[in-house]
């Protein structure tokens, strides 16, 4: 019995334990349950604020784009207005200039302004008048809108024709060409309008009117353009004058061409071979001086590649003519030395005062009356020349005791100052930028010159003064400008400090 009970205490025991356990591994599971929950809660709540703080840094951030958006515009509108106002600033600066400038403008170019008012006012009837002369013709009702189109077309074309070959004879002007290809066609232009407009006005105009009409519209096309061409000659009267210079060169060559081929026929002629033969490399000048010299015999050596191109009769001709040459000048040697000696022999026969002695080495009589005397003068024949005092040279005459009375030098013109001469805006410009560049130069020059000089003083005396910096720059600075100035203390430390850093950096 007592097994049995022990068996069933053991088996209440067994069950009361596993009860107790299995309240402790539901007690236990709930507690981890719980801790599951609050851990997963713990997580949402912390996802949650996460989301919050997410969102509010997401707003922030939007709300700073928007701000930064919103003031980049704001700026730009504000650049976008300045430049505007500067804009209109400047374009009322400009129009006030204008306005300004309008008067002076005027009154400078006022032929200019004058023409522009005469064309203005003459294109309009001359087109009108020649664009009614073709719808006359009944072109419009034959051909329709293409009439329409040619009677619109045509008076522009013919009357910017005549203008367009005006700009082209300005644009010659000022380039210095010749514009008389373009006046050429500005006349047949012209000219052609003015007899359209003219038939026109007598037509419409009838017998009482038609000649008075004619010739206004005739004068509608002609009048601008001459009034253009008188401006545009007042204002090229430079290009005339060379144009005149060049003409006028053109007519002495050509005198000088005829003159030499009258004058010099065979000396012409061998010019024109020389220069057939040599080509365009020898001018006609420089091939009449080289004819010259072998016809006549100057004496000029011709250059070798001008001697290669003589034939053999041209070389002997040449010869013959140095020949000549050398006698002459043999001869005026003689002469010269003759009279040479003879100017010796008058200075050693003659008295103190009575001969003078010329620039290039020869003796004249004095302008003193000497006494007559033989002198040992001889001519070129042998016979001895009498050096006798002439009755004219000493006046007989008394001088008169009346004093002469001077007049008044008459005062003289002063002449006009040179007219100031003045630089283009550009060459203003790049004066001032080479002028900026030496001077830095010369300054970068002068601190370095002084900076060694401050390194040897240091070298040999190991002190120096900004004193003595001063009074070396001045010294050196007086060399080149007597109006040179003293440095400034600070410019001396300057130089002093940059001499020592340069002495440790050796060391």
């Amino acid at each position: 019995m007592s097994t049995i009970s022990e068996f069933r205490a053991s088996q209440r025991q067994d069950r009361v334990a596993d009860r107790e356990q299995r309240r402790e591994d539901r007690r236990l599971a709930d507690e981890a349950q719980l801790e599951r929950q609050r851990l997963a809660q713990e997580a949402e709540d912390r996802r949650r604020e996460q989301d919050r703080l997410d969102r509010e840094q997401q707003a922030r951030e939007k709300l700073a784009r928007e701000e930064s958006a919103r003031a980049a515009k704001e700026k730009e509108a504000k650049e976008v207005k300045r430049a505007k106002e500067r804009a209109a600033e400047k374009r009322r600066e400009r129009r006030a200039r204008a306005v300004k400038a309008a008067p002076a403008w005027i009154a400078e170019h006022l032929d200019l302004a004058g023409a522009l008012a005469v064309m203005a006012c003459s294109i309009v009837p001359a087109l009108v008048s020649q664009a009614s002369s073709l719808r006359d013709t009944g072109i419009v009702e034959s051909m329709g809108w293409l009439g329409v189109l040619l009677v619109a077309l045509l008076p522009v074309m013919l009357e910017c024709s005549a203008w367009a070959a005006t700009a082209g004879e300005a644009k010659a002007m000022k380039a210095k060409r010749n514009p008389w290809p373009y006046r050429i066609a500005i006349y047949s232009f012209a000219g052609l309008a003015a007899w359209v407009n003219y038939l026109h006005g007598r037509h419409v105009g009838g017998e009482q009117y038609g000649l008075l009409l004619g010739s206004v519209l005739a004068a509608s096309s002609i009048i601008p353009i001459a009034v253009w061409q008188l401006v545009q000659l007042g204002r090229h009267r430079e290009f005339k004058e060379e144009r005149r210079a060049e003409r006028a060169a053109r007519k002495a060559a050509q005198h000088v061409r005829k003159q030499r081929k009258r004058l010099y026929p065979d000396v012409w002629h061998l010019a024109v071979q020389l220069r057939s033969i040599a080509g365009v490399g020898l001018s006609e000048d420089d091939a009449f001086q080289a004819a010259y010299g072998v016809i006549e015999g100057t004496g000029v050596e011709l250059d070798r590649d001008l001697l290669m191109l003589l034939s053999a009769e041209q070389l002997d001709l040449m010869a013959r003519s140095e020949e000549r040459l050398g006698e002459v000048l043999g001869r005026l040697h003689t002469a010269r030395t003759r009279r040479a000696a003879a100017s010796a022999r008058l200075a050693e026969a003659a008295p103190d005062g009575a001969v003078k002695t010329s620039t290039d080495g020869a003796l004249t009589p004095s302008t003193q009356t000497p006494p007559a005397s033989v002198m040992g003068l001889v001519d070129p024949s042998g016979k001895p020349l009498v050096y006798t005092q002439s009755s004219q040279i000493t006046p007989s005459i008394p001088p008169s005791t009346r004093a002469r009375k001077t007049a008044p030098a008459p005062a003289r013109k002063s002449r006009p100052e040179a007219p100031a001469r003045t630089l283009s805006k550009g060459a203003r410009k790049s004066a001032r930028q080479t002028a900026k560049e030496a001077a830095k130069d010369a300054a970068k020059t002068e601190r370095a010159a002084v900076e060694d000089w401050v390194r040897g003083r240091l070298a040999t005396t190991g002190e120096i003064t900004w004193q003595a910096v001063r009074d070396e720059t001045h010294r050196r600075r007086l060399e080149t400008d007597e109006k040179a100035q003293e440095p400034s203390r600070a410019w001396c430390y300057s130089r002093i400090t940059a001499a020592k850093s340069g002495v440790r950096l050796a060391a």
